[in-house]
């Protein structure tokens, strides 16, 4: 099923995101300054503390936003592997999005909807999914590099518009030359390690220090 063909009278889907649980302060603080940069930068954030969810929520939050200008909202969002298409996808579903409003594209299995779900490989082999996204998320972002990230992010740099973009990572070595494209085109607004839980008064977010952070 492609979305360029249904749902137009439909509010945005990751607009129908509902977490069971209330996202934690460092998350929504992410959130608030990836937003607040133009919504555009890289996530820097250690595993376990819900990457992904911080990005769900960028995208719903954008949607919203961004409601009175448009119905359609595209999400694309990049990941190193298979399994993690799958991953997303479950992922998506149990937090009340709609499946006939995703689509997986990797291998076979060829689905563009709304949210879209894709390898960095498949987005390689067919650069106009990338160019018709909203907003493109860039899971593992530290992977997209050298002549490989290149022509993902060449294709979105030609476009010459603000195209929303989020890079998820729990390490990247500003220093190493093969970074030099992530960096100038999704620069960190928000850094958390797992190592700053123990640097905190309440890691749960009732105090921090401010020069953690960016």
């Amino acid at each position: 099923m492609n979305f360029e063909t249904n749902h137009h009278h439909r509010p945005p889907a990751i607009t129908d995101l509902s977490f069971s649980f209330a996202l934690k302060p460092d998350q929504v603080k992410a959130v608030e300054t990836w937003i607040s940069n133009q919504c555009r930068g890289s996530v820097i954030y250690g595993s376990g503390i819900g990457k992904t969810e911080i990005a769900f929520e960028c995208a719903r939050r954008l949607a919203v936003l961004d409601r009175a200008n448009r119905r359609r909202f595209n999400v694309l969002l990049l990941v190193p592997r298979k399994v993690l298409v799958q991953q997303n996808y479950d992922r998506l579903v149990r937090y009340k999005v709609s499946p006939e409003r995703l689509g997986r594209y990797f291998g076979e299995e060829k689905q563009i909807n709304e949210i879209t779900i894709a390898t960095y490989h498949s987005a390689l082999a067919n650069p106009g999914i990338v160019r018709r996204a909203d907003r493109v998320i860039f899971d593992e972002v530290h992977l997209a590099r050298g002549a490989f990230g290149r022509i993902i992010f060449d294709s979105i740099i030609s476009e010459n518009h603000g195209k929303a973009l989020l890079g998820l990572t729990a390490t990247i070595d500003k220093n190493d030359p093969r970074n030099v494209a992530i960096i100038g085109l999704l620069p960190p607004v928000r850094k958390y390690l797992i190592k700053m839980r123990f640097l905190t008064k309440d890691w749960q977010g009732q105090s921090y220090f401010p020069s953690m952070y960016r």
